[in-house]
């Protein structure tokens, strides 16, 4: 039995040959995706999205699994005291404000259509926790303030400048947002 040897094809032939299948690799997502997020620990996130740390960030710095944190924020997982510390340290909020037991997430109203533009979170933010909220829940500050009444820079101040609002305002804030005002307004001076 002879073996015949077909003739030489170059690479270019054979992508002509397999263009159809050249690229498209295998169809599996890479991450499993959870059905529907349900953020359990919206404080946290909040100021990791104003800070620009991702899960896999300070999942490294912790020396924890990514998932370890993601369970922290999207399921209701307490870290351990040590990684709470560690966490408290790293973005200068007390334990108490940035563990806070909340369970209002889902029913935050989104009232409005307009969304959050990541170029709030340019320049100086004072108010983590409350600018944070606004990408948390994905509502536009100057378009919640013309619907609650609000001037939108006076929102964008108690937001960048951190300043106190008046009992009212802050009234208007923490019952949207379910969070105390003690906790929602911590950063502000």
């Amino acid at each position: 039995m002879t073996l015949q040897l077909e003739k030489k094809v170059d690479i270019s032939e054979w992508a002509q040959i397999n263009k159809d299948k050249i690229g498209k690799g295998i169809k599996k997502p890479r991450f499993r995706k959870p059905k529907e997020w349900s953020i359990q620990n919206r404080i946290l996130m909040s100021v990791m999205m104003v800070e620009d740390v991702k899960l896999s960030e300070l999942a490294s710095e912790l020396n924890v699994a990514n998932r370890t944190v993601a369970a922290w924020i999207y399921q209701g997982v307490k870290p351990t005291e040590e990684y709470r510390a560690k966490i408290s340290f790293k973005f200068g909020i007390p334990q108490s404000v940035l563990f806070y037991d909340d369970q209002q997430y889902n029913n935050v109203e989104k009232i409005t259509e307009k969304k959050f533009y990541k170029r709030v979170f340019l320049g100086m933010k004072i108010n983590r926790i409350l600018t944070g909220l606004f990408a948390v829940h994905d509502i536009s500050p100057a378009e919640f303030s013309r619907v609650k009444g609000l001037n939108p820079a006076t929102t964008r101040k108690y937001m960048h400048s951190g300043e106190l609002p008046s009992d009212a305002y802050k009234k208007v804030f923490s019952n949207h947002f379910g969070l105390p005002e003690d906790i929602l307004f911590y950063e502000s001076v």
